[in-house]
């Protein structure tokens, strides 16, 4: 899973072969390498969060430098992180260290979907965004995630099947090997 997300991201190069995107479109095919320079494409949620030392404002400007106070709340809101940063002092302007010390570990990765949720690239990649969430903040931010994927490729890596009920085609992987293709109703009958 890892290494099929650093091939997506252009962190690692194959060693054989190319990586590429292909889009489809009822007047054209697109074929673009997966280059450092696609990488603007996508938005990324990791499994453990990845913040900086910092405000929360910040964090949230590192991918739209532009965004007002307003699109980062909205943003929090629909990750359902608006609930506990309205209540620290100074809200978005407030203080946060490297890999989001002073916050739960949940907290964190509510803040990192809102990062992505902020910068609206037409492809999403989640990795296990939301393992680190109880069950009640699952299903919120689940919520959340199913209107940011709208109109967009979204590639989900879960260990829960809840995190991918609604997935048009899930491919289920062991070792480094495809073993089950379907989607979740197909998946649950065989």
């Amino acid at each position: 899973k890892t290494t099929m997300l650093r091939l997506i991201l252009s962190l690692l190069k194959p060693q054989t072969g190319t990586s590429v995107i292909y889009a489809d479109s009822e007047s054209e095919h697109c074929e673009l390498p997966l280059t450092p320079s696609a990488r603007k494409l996508f938005s990324y949620v990791p499994q453990g969060n990845t913040m900086f030392s910092g405000t929360i404002a910040e964090n949230m400007r590192i991918v739209k430098p532009d965004a007002t106070d307003e699109e980062i709340i909205l943003a929090l809101k629909q990750a359902c992180a608006w609930e506990f940063v309205k209540k620290l002092p100074n809200t978005i302007n407030s203080s946060m260290k490297e890999r989001g010390g002073g916050f739960s570990e949940g907290q964190a990765q509510r803040l990192s979907i809102a990062r992505a949720m902020l910068r609206k690239s037409p492809i999403l990649l989640l990795d296990e965004a939301t393992s680190a969430l109880d069950n009640e903040s699952e299903y919120m931010v689940s919520r959340s995630l199913e209107k940011l994927a709208k109109g967009r490729t979204t590639i989900t890596i879960a260990h829960r099947l809840t995190t991918i009920q609604g997935a048009d085609r899930i491919l289920v992987l062991s070792g480094s090997r495809i073993v089950e293709e379907g989607n979740h109703e197909d998946l649950l009958a065989r």
